[in-house]
């Protein structure tokens, strides 16, 4: 399984998030930053994380709707991902880390499919976060070997 981690950040908490993913859990994978999205590396790759940041009143960044754009135009069926964001709770529930709930809609519309339900943590709870997508991703781990 090739595996392809993507992140934003704004405030650095994403790029901290996806960078442990990468250091502690999946040093085989690439990462790369939403600005540096190529849609070529999406074809060689079937296992997304996608870390993605909330901007302003619950929106997508400039480059995060570059690459929402383009996945809107496939289809993903081939694709399995997990999707984590790290957020503020002072923004309101609406708004906290929404951006995993618009890239987690649209993957599913495109027939990709989850590994387990997305992760939204409050900025204060990283260590939290970490624990979690721990345990998701070697259990993921376990289900791929049986």
């Amino acid at each position: 399984m090739n595996k392809l981690i993507i992140y934003d950040t704004i405030y650095g908490h994403n790029f901290e998030l996806s960078k442990f993913i990468h250091d502690q859990l999946l040093p085989e994978a690439s990462l790369i930053s939403f600005k540096k999205f190529s849609p070529t590396m999406l074809s060689n790759h079937d296992f997304l994380i996608l870390c993605p940041c909330t901007y302003g009143e619950g929106e997508l960044t400039a480059n995060e709707q570059v690459v929402y754009d383009y996945l809107s135009n496939r289809s993903l069926s081939y694709l399995t991902y997990y999707l984590a964001g790290i957020g503020d709770r002072n923004f309101g529930q609406e708004r906290f880390a929404n951006a995993v709930n618009i890239f987690d809609k649209l993957l599913r519309q495109r027939q990709a499919v989850p590994i387990a339900p997305s992760l939204k943590a409050d900025y204060e709870d990283i260590a939290k976060a970490h624990q979690q997508i721990t345990r998701i991703l070697k259990e993921a781990s376990r289900k791929k070997r049986s």
